[in-house]
C-alpha cells in the first residue's frame, strides 16, 4: 500500500501524513468540503527534475507567445500561434555530480546538457562557478 506508514522511515511517514492532511484541507477549502480522503504520491528525484524542466519549457512557450502577441498588437487568439523553436530553452548547464538521474532527466526532457566538470581546490572538489558563468555567456540565458 503506497499510503501505508513505513516503519523503517518514521520521519518520512510523518511528513507524508502531514502533507496529505494539508492537501486534503486545501481541497476542502477550494469548495469541495465533502471530500473524505486524498492520495498524495511521492515523486522521486528523477521524475521531479523531469517535471520541473518540462514545466519551465511550457512556461517559456506561454511567455514567448504572449510577448509575440503584444508585439503584433493582437487582441484575439483566433489563429493558432506559431512558436519559434529557435528561442525555446534547449540547454541545461549541469555542474557534474555523481548523480546520473539529473543527466537522464535533462535528456528525457528533450534538452541538451552542458556538463561543467568540478575543479580541485586544495584537498576539496568544488563547483567551477567561473565555467558556469562562461557557459551562460556563451549560450545566452533565456
Amino acid at each position: 500500500d503506497v499510503g501505508a506508514v513505513q516503519p523503517k522511515a518514521a520521519g518520512s511517514s510523518l511528513l507524508m501524513r502531514m502533507a496529505t492532511s494539508m492537501v486534503l484541507h486545501a481541497i476542502k477549502l477550494s469548495g469541495t468540503p465533502s471530500v473524505q480522503a486524498c492520495l498524495l504520491l511521492p515523486t522521486a528525484t528523477g521524475m521531479a527534475h523531469l517535471l520541473t524542466l518540462s514545466c519551465l519549457r511550457m512556461r517559456h512557450r506561454r511567455l514567448w507567445s504572449l510577448e509575440e502577441k503584444q508585439k503584433k498588437g493582437a487582441t484575439s487568439s483566433s489563429k493558432q500561434d506559431t512558436h519559434d523553436a529557435s528561442c525555446e530553452p534547449k540547454y541545461v548547464i549541469w555542474p557534474r555530480i555523481d548523480q546520473k538521474t539529473c543527466f537522464k532527466c535533462i535528456v528525457s526532457a528533450g534538452m541538451i546538457p552542458v556538463v561543467i566538470d568540478n575543479k580541485q581546490e586544495g584537498d576539496q572538489i568544488v563547483t567551477d562557478t567561473d565555467a558556469i558563468a562562461r557557459s551562460i555567456d556563451a549560450l545566452g540565458a533565456h
